[in-house]
């Protein structure tokens, strides 16, 4: 005859045997699956960095496209007209919106060719040209879209013109790096004409010392009341050159 409880027993048996803790012979349960970690992922936080050209820095690639876009030009005879400088403005007494919006998008193809010519005061005279014909129509939708171009390529243009005229006195300095005493507590520079070996934060004819890495020196340089930041590497000889125009 079959024990009335022997069912129950056996149940609660099983569910001990179940619920008993972990034991050292017991093999460890598969761990989660880690999500796979990409290549930046792997760098470090100092390391991660967006490249940010200087200003008047030279690239083939737009030097490229500005050269394609003033050929152009050339084939439709706006460059040759863009290059004598003539401005011709519209006829006095005109008031009418469409006619000056004409006007302004011949000249903004004429400042487009000074801008990709490296011509910056052509590009700024133009520009202020622009502005003054089309202040009287800014509250018309079209003519203030065309006005935020031609201001644009102006701000481009005067900054273009104060960063190559600071780097042209700057070249004009003669600096030149004849070697580095690098040190990770504090490094020297050995530059041309200098009695002794400068640190950081040292003066160096117009400029200031403010960076020493292993094979060049940056410079603080002022001009017009700005900062300018400029790069001298171990050896390198720059002659001075004009400014663009």
């Amino acid at each position: 005859m079959r024990h009335p409880r022997l069912p129950a027993l056996f149940a609660c048996a099983l569910a001990c045997a179940c619920a008993r803790p972990a034991q050292a012979g017991d093999a460890p349960a598969p761990a989660p699956a880690k999500a796979e970690q990409t290549a930046l992922g792997q760098l470090a936080d100092e390391e991660r960095w967006t490249f940010d050209p200087h200003l008047g820095r030279i690239d083939t690639f737009y030097d490229l496209e500005a050269e394609l876009v003033l050929r152009k030009l050339d084939e439709a005879g706006t460059a040759a007209e863009a290059r004598g400088g003539q401005v011709v403005r519209p006829a006095a007494g005109d008031d009418q919106a469409e006619q000056a919006m004409e006007w302004s998008r011949r000249e903004l193809t004429r400042v487009e060719a000074f801008v990709f010519a490296r011509k910056w005061d052509d590009a700024i005279k133009v520009s202020d040209e622009i502005l003054k014909i089309l202040a009287r129509y800014s509250e018309n939708p079209a003519v203030a879209t065309i006005i935020t171009k031609v201001k644009g390529y102006r701000s481009q243009a005067e900054e273009a013109k104060i960063y190559e005229e600071a780097q042209a006195r700057f070249d004009a300095l003669g600096l030149k790096v004849e070697g580095i005493l690098w040190s990770s507590t504090g490094s020297l520079a050995v530059i041309g004409g200098e009695p002794r070996a400068r640190a950081v934060n040292e003066r160096v004819k117009d400029c200031v010392i403010i960076n020493i890495d292993t094979n060049r020196v940056d410079f603080l340089f002022h001009y017009n009341r700005r900062r300018f930041e400029f790069q001298r590497y171990v050896g390198e000889d720059v002659a001075a050159k004009p400014a663009s125009r």
